[in-house]
């Protein structure tokens, strides 16, 4: 039997940074809006996913990772405010974000 991929031990500090993604999402989806929330827990978890790979996490790095959330966020936002008719917290009450 082959030997199990990953790491000996888990890496706290990468589930520290996917953990703060969630909960920060739990604790500002009322206020931010689901669009800003998706993006920060998009961020976090892949700081997180780069944290435990052993890779650093440099600013260009992240604002890639912050344009890559929101080309996500947004999308999926309008599909289910604008086509599903299903209400999501929204940062403005346009209906557009």
């Amino acid at each position: 039997m082959p030997p199990p991929s990953g790491g000996a031990k888990g890496d706290w500090r990468a589930l520290a940074w996917v953990s703060a993604g969630v909960l920060l999402v739990a604790l500002l989806i009322t206020r931010a809006g689901f669009v800003v929330c998706c993006v920060l827990c998009f961020v976090l978890a892949v700081r997180g996913l780069r944290s435990a790979e052993g890779s650093a996490t440099t600013l260009r790095q992240t604002l890639v990772d912050i344009l890559t959330g929101a080309l996500i966020a947004l999308p999926v936002f309008w599909l289910f405010t604008l086509v599903l008719k299903i209400n999501l917290p929204g940062l403005t009450g346009t209906g557009w974000l």
